[in-house]
């Protein structure tokens, strides 16, 4: 497959997935919580899928042992934006840090996909 098509699947599933965290943050309803992880787990799968074939097709990295930090960092922001939806429901008091936080890691990985930057030096 084309890079262009894991672009489109790797962006597409994040915008829904960050979707579906903020509809758990504004109080989604327990008796659709089944539905809402489901979803999520589906979604955090294909910006996965998405992500790898990006970094193999068009960054040419298929050995993640050789990627850059930039990389890795968004490895753990995408690690986030799939367990938050989780931890958000067990622990709705706390909904105002938990979008504090989300919002900070998906402005670091946008920051990561433009800036690119080399941590080493």
């Amino acid at each position: 497959m084309s890079w262009t098509y894991y672009a489109i699947l790797h962006v597409a599933s994040i915008l829904l997935l960050t979707g579906i965290v903020f509809a758990v943050f504004g109080g989604a309803p327990e008796e659709r919580r089944k539905q809402i992880m489901m979803a999520g787990g589906i979604l955090s799968l294909l910006a996965l899928v998405g992500g790898f074939g990006l970094a193999a097709r068009k960054l040419g990295m298929a050995n993640p042992l050789g990627w850059p930090a930039w990389l890795w960092v968004k490895v753990v922001c995408w690690l986030w934006l799939s367990a938050i939806a989780g931890i958000a429901y067990r622990r709705r008091a706390q909904t105002p840090r938990w979008i504090a936080l989300t919002a900070f890691f998906l402005i670091v990985a946008l920051a990561m996909v433009f800036l690119k930057p080399d941590f080493a030096g």
